[in-house]
């Protein structure tokens, strides 16, 4: 999610969070929020994940579905997706 809100941006140094909050436009509240919640949870329970503390499988696939479709909708609100049609550009 945060590559995608980069290149819609064109801002590659922010996290999802700030692109967020300094984009409003491109995620509508209250989803915007929604994003940022699920950011850190998934940040919390699974890029910093502690010693003997297993996230369980019917979170990851909740998060995993959740980035898939959010990737999907900021990708298609991309001036390039609007120019060619496609995603590749990812």
């Amino acid at each position: 999610m945060e590559c995608v809100a980069r290149e819609i941006t064109g801002d590659k140094k922010l996290t999802l969070g700030e692109l967020i909050k300094k984009n409003r436009e491109i995620v509508p509240a209250p989803l915007d929020t929604v994003i940022e919640k699920m950011w850190g949870f998934s940040s919390e329970q699974g890029r910093h994940l502690q010693e003997g503390k297993e996230p369980a499988f019917e979170e990851v696939e909740l998060l995993v579905g959740l980035s898939a479709s959010i990737s999907t909708y900021l990708a298609r609100k991309s001036p390039k997706f609007k120019e060619t049609g496609t995603i590749d550009f990812l």
